[in-house]
């Protein structure tokens, strides 16, 4: 999955968890269950910060003005948790009594928190690994229709075997890219006859095609949310 794609899923699962959480924790009675309802929702108002706040800003991730949809959608699952965590703590108050967690508690507990880590680690080290095993890493804008918020960078990592599109390290084009690439990687400003490659983006933007020492090894077709697109910069990598 695209690393941006990756954290605008887990912000909505998260944020749609919020809701049958609140209801458990409204119905439920046993103290044990509460307890792991405050912790796994403490863990997710945490998780919602990093993804709206942090995480595309340390990882360079373009994510556009959807951003602000989910930080409000991010905003009210917050509230939903902090309600949740208010209930869940009047119920565990009634009692005086300690209780340990079982087992399947503990698995219950780790599974929701450790999940939504794991498929945003799987996806940042995914798009490195194509980034460090590519020949050339090359970054686009598309203008879109102009307007506040129709722009988008969108990147391509790409070698004989490849073409795959990136999200890491391209919020300002390929100059936020650069601490992502291996030492010996080359600026490059065209992609006519790079390493033996040739590489263009068809009439009509719907397609990009990539030529090695002439022959065509890749086509693949370009997001149709992009058009009015420009080459923004790039990088050739050398894995000899």
């Amino acid at each position: 999955m695209l690393l941006k794609k990756c954290i605008c899923f887990i912000i909505i699962v998260i944020s749609l968890l919020s809701i049958p959480i609140l209801i458990y924790s409204i119905k439920n009675k046993n103290k044990k269950n509460c307890k792991c309802i405050k912790i796994i929702n403490s863990f997710y108002i945490v998780y919602l910060i990093l993804n709206i706040v942090v995480i595309p800003d340390v990882l360079s991730i373009d994510i556009g003005l959807e951003i602000l949809l989910l930080a409000l959608i991010s905003l009210v699952a917050i509230i939903i948790y902090i309600v949740s965590i208010i209930i869940c703590s009047k119920k565990i108050e009634k009692g005086n009594e300690m209780f340990l967690f079982s087992k399947k508690s503990v698995l219950v507990i780790l599974l929701f928190i450790i999940l939504p880590i794991l498929l945003l680690l799987s996806s940042l080290f995914e798009e490195y690994y194509l980034i460090i095993n590519s020949d050339l890493v090359l970054v686009y804008k598309s203008d879109g229709n102009g307007g506040i918020g129709d722009s988008n960078n969108f990147a391509y990592a790409i070698n004989e075997n490849y073409v795959k599109e990136i999200s890491l390290g391209i919020a300002t084009g390929d100059y936020s890219l650069v601490k992502y690439l291996p030492k010996e990687s080359k600026k490059i400003d065209n992609v006519e006859n790079i390493n033996n490659y040739n590489v263009s983006l068809d009439n009509n933007e719907k397609y990009i095609i990539i030529y090695k020492n002439n022959k065509l090894i890749h086509k693949k077709r370009i997001n149709p949310n992009y058009y009015n697109i420009s080459f923004d910069g790039g990088f050739c990598i050398s894995n000899d």
